[in-house]
């Protein structure tokens, strides 16, 4: 019977590591980050006329006006305490006036700042506050602790029962939105590897069917863009380092074991967009460029004309693809916050939110809800719009404006009328048939063709 190997705490090989809650200092030394205290707004009046909250507000003659936030709730304007000066300490003070989207009623709302404790002591505190028996210190981090293990399992694990956990979520569900691990890799120490070092080493992609309905698009970033440059993610990948064999891992998982599926990716309009790390794209073209292996005079007459030639970062690179990452960037942030709450989990612990993750994404992306996220197959402006929009002058600003405001019927109606405030100044034959072309397709648009 093999002994059981712990997994050692997992360091990242980057230096950008920001998340980390200890600091080194210069003399080698730790130095804890101190956490600050959170904000909580108390709603304290609302009015209904807005003259009523102006006067209030410079009745007290203690606000002033910070900056203002246009959410999907309303208008928020803020206001900070100025009786003491700006560039001082400041005041804890503030207050935040809502200018309500739905109707006409504005609401004052006062900042209450709760100060950072441990869980067991607010616990304590809430239930002192119900009148019930509370229990000691001990007891009560205790029930915690046995609680966490219940729902989350033990804190620590090793290599065997992650291999284990692996295999037993091998198998493909029937269910869409249920997660699976697609591939998986676990090596140990005695094992032969390539690395430079002899550690042990683990990766599995944790997937859902429906998520990979979408990796038969040409842009990826463990994930794709459509035409919107809307983000929708294949899976989650777990890894215990970043280097060039992890990253291997990962694309091989897209491109072989897709066709479990009977899914097929489009290599030849693949677009990969990444931060810059060789180590992601030299992985990504190991692993694209290994099927044409035997064929040197192919290889390095592709490598030299659409590799080497076709690399770089500018506005029209690669057409309705992103010049950024920032939409993945926006769905990390979201993990961090809504799903991991900012904390740092241990892997055993981590595996149970990682499937609750990838089903909440494939249950958003299902067609049969009302407001699923659907992928786009078209761009909102077409380029016949476009060029429109440049000939007749017309400011993009306002032809996104009126396109979100309203339907596609609103661009076209917009032209035609700019077209003919034209032609009434000038008979220009080419902007008359500009102005036959843009009905055409409004009559079309509406009835259909």
């Amino acid at each position: 019977m093999t002994q059981a190997q712990l997994i050692a705490h997992y360091f990242s090989d980057s230096d950008n590591n920001i998340d980390m809650e200890i600091q080194p200092s210069i003399d080698n030394e730790t130095i804890e980050r101190k956490k600050q205290n959170r904000r909580k707004w108390i709603p304290l009046c609302t009015y209904s006329d807005k003259n009523d909250v102006i006067k209030k507000i410079n009745d007290d003659g203690i606000w002033s006006k910070t900056h203002t936030n246009i959410t999907n709730e309303g208008k928020r304007t803020y206001y900070r305490c100025n009786q003491v000066k700006l560039h001082g300490k400041p005041c804890p003070a503030s207050i935040h006036v809502l200018y309500h989207s739905e109707n006409e009623c504005v609401t004052i709302s006062n900042m209450q700042i709760i100060q950072n404790e441990n869980q067991a002591k607010t616990y304590t505190r809430n239930i002192r506050k119900k009148s019930l028996h509370v229990p000691k210190k001990q007891q009560l981090s205790s029930y915690l602790i046995s609680l966490r293990k219940k729902y989350y399992g033990a804190s620590t694990i090793s290599l065997d029962e992650l291999d284990a956990w692996c295999q037993r979520n091998s198998l493909i569900p029937d269910d869409d939105d249920k997660s699976w691990v697609l591939k998986y890799q676990i090596e140990y120490e005695d094992e032969i590897n390539k690395d430079d070092d002899n550690k042990n080493k683990f990766r599995f992609f944790v997937t859902a069917r429906r998520l990979l309905f979408n990796a038969r698009s040409p842009c990826f970033i463990i994930g794709t863009t459509d035409m919107i440059t809307q983000f929708h993610p294949f899976g989650f990948t777990v890894c215990s380092n970043e280097k060039q064999n992890e990253f291997e891992f990962i694309f091989s998982c897209l491109r072989d074991d897709l066709l479990n599926l009977n899914l097929q990716m489009n290599e030849q309009e693949l677009i990969l967009i990444t931060d810059d790390a060789e180590v992601i794209s030299n992985a990504f073209l190991k692993i694209i460029l290994k099927k044409w292996k035997n064929e040197d005079k192919f290889l390095r007459y592709f490598s030299n004309e659409w590799l080497n030639a076709k690399n770089g970062w500018f506005e029209g690179l690669a057409t309705h693809a992103p010049s950024t990452n920032y939409a993945l960037e926006a769905t990390n942030r979201v993990i961090k916050d809504e799903d991991t709450l900012r904390e740092r989990l241990v892997l055993s612990r981590f595996t149970v939110v990682l499937y609750s993750i990838v089903n909440k994404w494939s249950k958003e992306r299902n067609p049969t809800l009302i407001n699923s996220k659907k992928f786009k197959h078209q761009p909102l402006i077409t380029h016949y719009q476009y060029g429109l929009m440049h000939t007749t002058g017309l400011s993009l600003t306002k032809m996104l404006y009126r396109f979100f405001m309203g339907t596609q019927h609103c661009i076209i109606y917009l032209l035609v009328k700019k077209l003919e405030s034209q032609i009434k100044k000038s008979n220009d034959m080419k902007i008359a048939g500009l102005i036959h072309l843009a009905r055409t397709s409004l009559f079309t648009s509406i009835y259909g063709a």
